[in-house]
Formats: C-alpha cells, structure tokens, sequence
C-alpha cells in the first residue's frame, strides 16, 4: 500500500484524480498528471484506458 501524503499533489492533479474517478476509463486528462498519478500509484492504467486504484480512493477521501 503506498504512504499517503496529502501534499503530494496540486489541487489541479487531485481534480484530475477526482476526474479519472468519476469518469473511467473514458477519463481525458493531461498527461502529465496521468503520469504522475500513476507513479503515485492512485491510478492504473487499464487497456480501456485509468482507472482509479485502492489507495486512489483512500487519496479522495482524505481530501485535498
């Protein structure tokens, strides 16, 4: 499971966090918060495109 650090990301990527939860896996958002979401491990990337993961939720839930 990764270590949660809320400050990890701007609120412009947490929205986009938010956005890939909402709207996967048709999410459209950049790719650089794509790839950062990835290595933080809140996203996957599925072949129908991201998807939010476990610990993705957790992020949302602690909030911004």
């Amino acid at each position: 499971m990764t270590l949660h650090a809320p400050k990890l990301l701007t609120p412009e990527e947490f929205a986009s966090l938010i956005e890939v939860a909402i709207t996967a896996p048709a999410a459209e958002i950049s790719p650089a918060h794509l790839a950062k979401l990835v290595t933080l491990g809140y996203v996957a990337e599925s072949p129908k495109g991201p998807i939010v993961t476990g610990d993705g939720l957790i992020r949302i839930t602690e909030g911004e």
